[in-house]
């Protein structure tokens, strides 16, 4: 896990506590979103690196190019109070994994998940259907699936749910039998 992820994660869970008590998950959600666009881009990366701009210079260009993004949530002034904190404390960097653990934390308490399959070929509908299925029976959760492709594991897939993965590619079996045959 990246610093930025383990500096993220208090953050996304206050956040979350102040949202979920609003009733405004959603909005949050959309608003850390766009932050989180803006603060990966690479001239916004370069501007917090500046030793000689001020943390509230920093906020203010920020929340400057925010409020100028069309269909841009509105800024709440919780949400500029947050802008703020994480400019005085040097974390605005960490906005894009405040945003992805801040839906993690939504989604959880939504009853959803967010599940990556990558396999060697691509799936079918029947297939993902199938999947989706009984990734959500093992669950207990909604499944929302995102396929990718890769040719590297030869043949099977490797499910991520959540932290629980699952690899039943033959990549990944090839290599599990070579760390025991090289005991």
């Amino acid at each position: 896990m990246s610093d930025l992820d383990t500096a993220a994660r208090p953050y996304a869970k206050a956040i979350f506590e102040l949202a979920s008590a609003e009733g405004n998950l959603q909005h949050w959600g959309d608003s850390l979103q766009v932050a989180a666009v803006v603060a990966s881009d690479a001239d916004m990366q370069a501007m917090f690196a500046l030793p000689s701009m001020l943390a509230n210079q920093h906020s203010e260009l920020f929340l400057s190019v925010v409020s100028g993004i069309k269909d841009a949530p509105k800024m709440s002034a919780d949400f500029k109070n947050l802008i703020a904190l994480l400019a005085q404390n040097g974390r605005l960097s960490a906005l894009p994994s405040i945003a992805t653990t801040f839906e993690s934390l939504k989604q959880e308490a939504e009853g959803k998940i967010e599940v990556v399959i990558r396999t060697a070929q691509k799936l079918t509908a029947k297939q993902q259907s199938a999947m989706a299925k009984s990734l959500a029976k093992k669950l207990g959760k909604e499944i929302n699936i995102t396929t990718e492709i890769d040719e590297t594991l030869m043949a099977g897939a490797i499910i991520r749910a959540g932290d629980m993965v699952i690899d039943g590619s033959a990549k990944g079996r090839l290599d599990k039998l070579t760390t025991v045959l090289s005991k």
